[in-house]
């Protein structure tokens, strides 16, 4: 019996790093076109496969990328969820966080719980100093989940994907700074 690690914990979910052979598991999520409308395509079996060893890279170059966010009861896979290095410029990297939810389990809670999960992580776990996410102007339901999290817009960028430009809202969170600590009460013999 394998031994599972998990790499990030909510509520309901544990996030584990993808494998090469979970393309069983995650392709109902990235071939429904409906769930994959911000892309504006859902995937081939060839984008399946490519995309899971995109993490894989990922996972060995920038130490993150999107998990397997199963369901803490049944253990089956609710979305696709984690902080990620987003490419802002051919010079700038942010860490920023994404989450594919399934179409099932929408208007559940879920993509709020993996995108704060994702923003703890980012934050406690890879000493991020700012999480952004890069969405879709039209993506309601993310913009939605983003202002949830207390991420505000700070900027757009485009993106190409596919021969396309598509522009995308950064929204951004910054880590929150520890409350300074009051002055200490002074002792009778220090006000002398």
């Amino acid at each position: 019996m394998e031994i599972q690690q998990y790499e990030m914990e909510s509520e309901r979910l544990r996030f584990r790093r993808l494998r090469a052979d979970d393309y069983a598991l995650i392709a109902p999520i990235l071939q429904d076109e409906q769930t994959m409308y911000a892309w504006e395509h859902g995937f081939t079996y060839d984008e399946v496969c490519d995309w899971i060893a995109d993490m894989l890279r990922r996972y060995q170059q920038d130490g993150c990328g999107y998990f397997a966010a199963l369901d803490k009861q049944t253990g089956e896979l609710v979305a696709l969820a984690g902080p990620l290095t987003e490419q802002l410029s051919a010079d700038t990297a942010a860490t920023g966080i994404g989450y594919i939810v399934r179409r099932d389990l929408w208007q559940q809670g879920y993509g709020r719980e993996c995108a704060e999960a994702s923003i703890r992580y980012a934050f406690d776990k890879l000493g991020a100093e700012r999480v952004i996410a890069a969405i879709r102007p039209g993506n309601l339901a993310s913009l939605h989940v983003a202002a949830s999290c207390k991420m505000q817009v700070v900027g757009e960028i485009l993106k190409h994907y596919r021969g396309k430009a598509m522009p995308h809202l950064i929204c951004a969170i910054d880590k929150p700074k520890p409350e300074e600590k009051p002055p200490a009460q002074q002792t009778h013999s220090e006000q002398k």
